[in-house]
C-alpha cells in the first residue's frame, strides 16, 4: 500500500533548514579545526595547543610512523621545544600534534604556494594549527603569509663528502656543480638567487628532493654539495654522517623561529616572551635541549655564529 502524505511547502522549508543545521553543527563537532582559527583565551581555555610538525630532517623533529598523519609519536628538538613552550603556558596545557610536509605549510586554500601573493596558510586560518615550529627561517615571501618571531640567528653552511674537500676552498667553487635540497627551503630559494647572479656565467645544478635521500645520496657521493642551516649540519655529522663535512657558511645571517598568524597577536607575544626568557636563562629549557641535541647550548650556538665573519 502506497501511502502519499503532503505536507505546506513552509513545512518542506522549515524541515530542509533544520537538516542543513544539523550537518553545520555535526561537522563543527566532528572536525572543530575546519572552521576557523581560535583565539589565544580560546587555546588557554581548552588547555590544547595545536602543533603542525613537519619532519624534514631529525634534527627539527621526527614522526612514527613514518605514513603517520594524527596518530603520530613525536620527537627531536622542535617536539621538547614546544613541550616546554606548552608547560609555560601552563601546567594543564597539552600538546595536539599533526604531521604535515614541509610544503604544505605554506598551501592556501587550494593546495598551491604562491610566492607573490598575500594570504595565510590554510592549515592556519582553519584553526587545524596554532604554530609551526619547524625551525622556519624569515624570507620575505613567506612573512606575507605568516609571521615568524626570532628564536635564534643561523648561518648556511655548505655540506659535502670529505673526500671532496679539495675541491671546495671557497664559495666561487659551488658554480658548475651539482647541489641538491629540498624543494621550497630556504636553501632552494637562495641558490636560485645565486644561480640569478653570482653563478649566471656557471649555474649550480639544482636537484631537489626530500632532505634524508640529499644526506644518503651526498654521503654516497651522488652529489658535490647541499647548503643547509648551521645548527643541522653540527647534528648531523655529530649523531648521523660522521664522512660529511662542513666547509664554509654562505648568504648572510639569517633568523629561524615558529610560524604563527600574523592576527595572533597574544599568541605572538607570549611565543616572544616565552623565547626571551629562555635566552636570558643559562639553565633554561631550551638552553638544556640543545645541549641534549646538539652538543652546546642554544646560546653557546648564538654566540659560536656571531665570531663567524659575514
Amino acid at each position: 500500500m502506497n501511502i502519499n502524505l503532503k505536507y505546506p511547502e513552509h513545512v518542506f522549508r522549515a524541515v530542509h533548514v533544520i537538516a542543513l543545521f544539523c550537518v553545520i553543527l555535526g561537522s563543527v563537532f566532528l572536525f572543530p579545526w575546519q572552521s576557523q582559527a581560535r583565539s589565544f583565551q580560546e587555546i588557554i581555555s581548552s588547555c590544547e595547543l595545536r602543533v603542525c610538525f613537519a619532519p624534514i630532517h631529525p634534527s627539527v623533529v621526527n614522526a612514527e610512523p613514518m605514513d603517520c598523519r594524527e596518530d603520530c609519536r613525536f620527537s627531536g628538538p622542535a617536539f621538547d621545544a614546544v613541550q616546554a613552550f606548552a608547560a609555560f603556558l601552563g601546567q594543564d596545557m597539552h600538546i595536539k600534534g599533526v604531521r604535515v610536509d614541509w610544503e604544505e605549510q605554506f598551501f592556501d586554500e587550494n593546495g598551491r604556494i604562491v610566492r607573490d601573493a598575500e594570504y595565510t596558510p590554510s592549515l592556519l586560518a582553519s584553526g587545524r594549527c596554532d604554530i609551526y615550529p619547524n625551525n622556519l627561517t624569515r624570507e620575505e615571501w613567506r612573512l606575507t603569509k605568516m609571521d615568524i618571531p626570532t628564536l635564534f640567528t643561523n648561518r648556511f653552511i655548505v655540506l659535502i663528502n670529505i673526500d671532496k674537500a679539495k675541491e671546495f676552498l671557497c664559495p666561487s667553487d659551488m658554480g658548475g656543480r651539482i647541489a641538491a635540497v629540498e624543494k621550497d627551503t630556504a636553501f632552494h630559494s637562495w641558490l636560485q638567487q645565486e644561480n640569478d647572479a653570482t653563478y649566471a656565467a656557471n649555474p649550480v645544478d639544482i636537484r631537489l628532493m626530500p632532505t634524508d635521500e640529499v644526506l644518503r645520496g651526498l654521503d654516497a657521493g651522488l652529489f658535490d654539495f647541499t647548503v643547509i642551516d648551521a645548527d643541522a649540519a653540527f647534528w648531523i655529522i655529530r649523531q648521523q654522517y660522521p664522512a660529511l663535512h662542513m666547509v664554509f657558511p654562505v648568504g648572510p645571517m639569517t633568523e629561524v623561529g615558529w610560524g604563527l598568524r600574523q592576527e595572533d597577536t597574544e599568541l605572538l607575544e607570549a611565543v616572544r616572551l616565552f623565547f626571551s626568557q629562555q635566552r636570558n636563562d643559562h639553565a633554561s629549557p631550551l638552553n638544556e635541549i640543545w645541549k641534549r641535541h646538539y652538543g652546546m647550548s642554544l646560546n653557546q650556538f648564538i654566540g659560536l655564529l656571531s665570531s663567524i665573519p659575514e
